[in-house]
């Protein structure tokens, strides 16, 4: 969709500063880590239901470490926030960057643990499914359930906002809706 450096500004303004960050639907994108180094995120939860993406992820992680990859078995039960993913993944060097495997329309997190979240195109690859509204109503309604009170789901996303914003206002997960464009994006939501 775009570099980093293209969208920085916008994540930057949008999203809290503080506390843990959820990427959803990573794929083998660097977002997560360079979130992570931005050093304003206490954890970034980075996950995708692909195995072999979350294992590319982690031996990308681990060989910046000089270390070796744990295996993407599936999704860890992560339901407080009480975790360290150091202390499931003892090989990975940075404790508040963790790839994890399990299916962003259902995640095993507990309520309200992130103050924000952000995808890349995944709320997209929801609408092109058949079924996109019910599968975006249901990965929107996860997202909300993950936000803490004031957080923050930011989609970057090349749907025209004519589509977007009429599906996402009519679910009741919603305080309030914002597109903003972006040069390289038909809208960032």
């Amino acid at each position: 969709l775009a570099e980093y450096d293209e969208v920085r500004p916008l994540l930057a303004a949008a999203l809290p500063g503080r506390g843990s960050l959820l990427e959803l639907g990573c794929g083998t994108s660097p977002l997560a880590a360079q979130l992570y180094a931005e050093g304003r995120y206490e954890r970034v939860v980075a996950i995708d239901g692909s195995k072999t993406a979350i294992a590319a992820q982690r031996e990308r992680r681990a060989a910046q470490c000089g270390r070796e990859a744990p295996a993407a078995t599936g999704p860890r039960h992560v339901l407080d926030m009480s975790w360290t993913c150091a202390r499931r993944h003892a090989t990975l060097c940075t404790r508040g960057l963790c790839y994890e495997v399990c299916d962003a329309r259902s995640t095993p997190f507990a309520d309200a643990v992130f103050g924000g979240a952000v995808d890349k195109g995944l709320l997209d690859a929801a609408l092109c499914s058949e079924g996109f509204d019910y599968e975006a109503g249901l990965l929107a309604g996860e997202v909300a359930r993950l936000l803490s009170d004031g957080g923050v789901w930011v989609s970057l996303s090349l749907s025209p906002p004519s589509v977007v914003l009429p599906l996402l206002s009519s679910l009741p997960h919603w305080a309030s809706l914002d597109t903003q464009p972006h040069p390289s994006a038909a809208g960032v939501f």
